[in-house]
């Protein structure tokens, strides 16, 4: 018996939209992966890069490559129709420009479901060398272990790189209403008693220098879902404390990492976040009371 045989089928389902150069360096660790039973998915959404000329070299079979258009893609409704048409009993995702960085990155994530710990699971996510200050320190904090105690999944869920059981996609498809699709739909399976945790050891370099304009869009369109399925009606002065928290720990690990010149980046980049994030959840609820 392989080793590949003795292995549960995992659909390995991969969105793109110009995300080279880290496309091929993505493939390239998936070829050394101590989990060998999977099959490729790629959904491509636009790509007017060489990344869908690298998804082609590597993704030996062509029915399991999908484009679509840059328009047509909403996070919710792609993910729903690539599982619908994959077969595994479990379902991992990975987005084109996560590379995973050793080669039992699969095997580690997928441990918890093989036995029997979890129903889903995350990989730990690494800011690139090249992330901006701020965004190092954010994704330093998000994925701190101390986060999740006993690895415990508590209102955070990426869809970046993650594995769950294909049955618990059975009973609750993605959000199809917008954005901050991973969490609203982690939430949801929680709220029925389904377990998903963090798996620390499982990682992948993965992180984006947004200009302005990409950053607010991006946490405007997650306001808008958090307003949308919420309800719940923003505070201003709670934002506005909150941003100024946040502020102010960013000056200090900027100043304890001797990294001064990036304050004022800094907190324009906290205050856009919440300006767009508070102005999204208004949004959510104006478009809700229109219906």
């Amino acid at each position: 018996m392989t080793l590949a045989s003795s292995q549960p089928a995992v659909a390995l389902i991969m969105r793109s939209k110009n995300e080279m150069p880290y496309t091929r360096d993505v493939f390239e660790a998936l070829e050394r992966q101590t989990y060998r039973n999977y099959v490729l998915y790629n959904v491509d959404s636009g790509s007017t890069d060489d990344t869908l000329k690298v998804v082609r070299q590597h993704n030996p079979n062509p029915a399991n490559i999908v484009e679509i258009a840059p328009e047509d893609y909403v996070p919710g409704k792609v993910l729903n129709m690539m599982i619908k048409a994959a077969h595994e009993p479990l379902i991992v995702l990975l987005n084109a420009d996560a590379i995973p960085l050793d080669d039992q990155w699969l095997e580690k994530l997928l441990e918890p479901l093989l036995q029997g710990a979890a129903d889903g699971a995350i990989s730990r996510q690494v800011a690139r060398s090249d992330a901006h200050f701020i965004v190092k320190e954010d994704y330093s904090r998000a994925y701190a272990m101390e986060r999740f105690p006993n690895g415990v999944l508590v209102n955070f869920f990426s869809a970046v790189a993650c594995a769950f059981r294909r049955e618990i996609w059975d009973e609750t498809k993605f959000y199809t209403g917008g954005y901050a699709e991973d969490l609203a739909w982690c939430q949801e399976c929680q709220a029925k008693g389904r377990r998903f945790v963090f798996v620390a050891d499982s990682v992948v370099e993965h992180s984006h220098n947004y200009t302005l304009k990409g950053l607010y869009r991006k946490r405007f369109r997650q306001g808008v879902t958090f307003g949308t399925i919420s309800g719940m009606a923003p505070s201003a002065l709670g934002r506005l404390y909150q941003a100024g928290k946040e502020m102010l720990r960013d000056t200090y690990c900027a100043i304890k990492h001797c990294a001064p010149q990036t304050i004022p980046y800094n907190i324009i980049y906290r205050s856009l976040i919440h300006l767009a994030y508070y102005q999204g959840i208004k949004e959510g609820l104006r478009r809700t009371k229109n219906k």
